[in-house]
């Protein structure tokens, strides 16, 4: 006697709804790992551009407001000669850089402090930096990249001497840009007022 397998009534649409959801079930699952891609895309390019510094335009926008600590930034500075650097979180001398404050930089711990309030007041994340022997400054709004594959924009403070640290401070033009070559960085500028200059430089 021969013996044949049946589907029962009941067993038929309970096969039809595994057969559905075998053949949904992936395509369900790449749908969404697909949106879930394209939300952390979405998401990485709006971190980027939050992170970019301002452009030019917008520093020139803001430089008229901006102006009065902008330049109490770099009195404060240049009594502080010592310091080739003063960023929020770390400072430097001609011989060495500290991590965190040391009486060694010559200057106290408050005075720190009065100089990250006017960093934060206006926007700057990596503070100022200065150049010892022409006088010249550059307060450091903010950056993006890595080293030399990366680039810097603020405002160029330009110091009374003759010689320069910046090309910007030495240029007749109110405003142009360099290319990168080899053995030379890239850098953009405008200016906005006497000895004052909205700058762009990097990579390089």
């Amino acid at each position: 006697m021969s013996t044949e397998a049946s589907t029962t009534p009941s067993q038929g649409p309970r096969l039809r709804k595994l057969v559905r959801l075998f053949l949904v079930g992936p395509a369900w699952l790449i749908s969404g790992l697909v949106a879930l891609l394209a939300v952390l895309f979405g998401a990485s390019l709006l971190l980027m551009w939050s992170c970019e510094p301002p452009s030019l335009h917008t520093l020139a926008r803001r430089f008229p407001r901006q102006r009065g600590e902008l330049e109490t930034i770099v009195a404060m500075s240049e009594h502080d000669a010592q310091l080739t650097r003063i960023d929020p979180t770390w400072l430097m001398t001609r011989d060495h850089q500290y991590l965190a404050y040391s009486p060694e930089t010559g200057i106290t711990e408050q005075r720190w402090d009065e100089y990250r309030s006017l960093f934060a007041h206006n926007g700057i994340t990596q503070g100022i930096q200065r150049d010892p022997e022409t006088g010249d400054a550059f307060i450091i709004v903010g950056s993006f990249g890595i080293l030399e594959n990366g680039y810097s924009n603020g405002y160029l403070y330009c110091g009374p001497g003759p010689s320069h640290r910046y090309a910007p401070c030495s240029a007749s033009r109110a405003f142009g840009e360099h290319p990168y070559t080899p053995g030379d960085e890239e850098y953009s500028y405008r200016k906005l007022a006497d000895r004052w200059f909205a700058y762009s430089e990097g990579p390089g």
